[in-house]
């Protein structure tokens, strides 16, 4: 559906650093960056409060390490936004080490440099997201590693609002010139839902607008298509928010949470939220039952093609908006990388410290998403 825009966002969290046997003493750096295939149309957007960032790459925080087993608590939470086509996804995250002996200038980039880095491909889905915590080993010259929680979400799907750059086509022609590329052409509403296909017609009395029977059928199945999309991806970190919170210890920032998770999945599924359950999952029956209303209403403006268009716009904004509310509640709760260590690692082993970093480094090789 290279008609429709779909807009992921990522949380990386740099959680801590561990100094395995590194050779040398000084300060050090990790710098990320997220990289899609140019064959796809994209934009990558980048934040992050503390350090900073350049030309899409974010640096963490700067720390100095002195000796062999050293522990530092880097948690800096990178934030990246990624807008592009609805293609299939394939993304990586790229994680230096940077390092200078000497003096640095914290707004002076350029003062450390490139020693290690590792490549993680992200395994990403529409309708789970990402969910991971790996611990990332640089190569045996720079033994280090930085534990890391990334979380991502499909936060939006709607009609072309930015024009994405499209790589152009090479020939024999132009074979040794710079790499190229054009931005896609916005399309207007009424030919995203009605197909590239639609030529807007007055009807006989002017009063209304004829539309085909293939676009009326383009307008329904497009609508159902993202609606479902956009539920699933609600229902999948809906749910996994709740099952992370069962193992996490309470606190006050988890219980401020609830009343607002409570309100969106009243507000998603247009039903009571079950307050006699202690932990609460959406329903399959429940989201399909939604889904059901929402295509019954479009249909239902099918002889109004100017007021369809507007209500599937509508509904996709809607839908768009209560998951992006989700997504931002689940990045205000932290603590998820304490959460998976708690589950992968008894208290008996963690009283083991060089045990642990011996695992770090092996469970960096056996991690799904490398």
């Amino acid at each position: 559906m290279t008609e429709v825009q779909a807009t992921v966002e990522f949380s990386v969290e740099l959680h801590k650093f561990y100094n395995v046997d590194l050779f040398q003493r000084g300060f050090y750096q990790i710098r990320a960056g997220l990289k899609v295939p140019p064959r796809v149309p994209h934009k990558i957007e980048t934040s992050l409060l503390h350090p900073g960032v350049q030309d899409d790459v974010i640096y963490s925080k700067t720390f100095q390490i002195l000796y062999k087993n050293e522990e530092v608590v880097v948690n800096d939470v990178l934030i990246f936004k990624v807008g592009e086509t609805l293609n299939d996804i394939d993304f990586q995250l790229s994680l230096d080490l940077y390092f200078t002996d000497g003096d640095y200038t914290p707004d002076d980039p350029s003062s450390l440099q490139n020693i290690s880095g590792r490549t993680l491909r992200l395994h990403f889905s529409l309708q789970r997201g990402i969910h991971q915590h790996v611990n990332v080993m640089f190569d045996y010259f720079h033994l280090s590693v930085i534990s890391v929680a990334i979380h991502a979400s499909l936060v939006a799907l709607h009609q072309p609002l930015i024009s994405l750059p499209r790589p152009v086509k090479t020939t024999w022609l132009n074979r040794n010139a710079p790499p190229q590329s054009k931005d896609s052409v916005i399309q207007p509403l009424e030919n995203v839902v009605f197909g590239s296909s639609y030529v807007k017609q007055v009807s006989a009395d002017g009063r209304t607008f004829l539309v085909s029977d293939n676009c009326l059928q383009h307008a329904f199945s497009l609508h159902h298509d993202l609606c479902s999309n956009l539920l699933l991806a609600y229902q999948g970190l809906f749910d996994y928010f709740t099952s992370i919170t069962k193992d996490l210890p309470s606190s006050h920032r988890m219980e401020l949470a609830k009343p607002s998770m409570q309100v969106l999945y009243e507000r998603v599924l247009r039903r009571p939220y079950p307050r006699s359950q202690r932990h609460v999952y959406i329903e399959q029956l429940d989201l399909e039952a939604r889904l059901a209303e929402l295509c019954e209403q479009v249909k239902q403006k099918a002889e109004s093609p100017d007021e369809l268009a507007e209500l599937v716009n509508m509904n996709l904004a809607q839908l768009c908006s209560l998951l992006m509310a989700l997504w931002g509640q689940f990045l205000e709760v932290r603590r998820f990388a304490e959460a998976f260590f708690c589950l992968e690692h008894p208290r008996q082993s963690a009283l083991a410290y060089q045990e642990l970093h011996f695992q770090a480094c092996a469970s960096s090789y056996s991690s799904e998403i490398l």
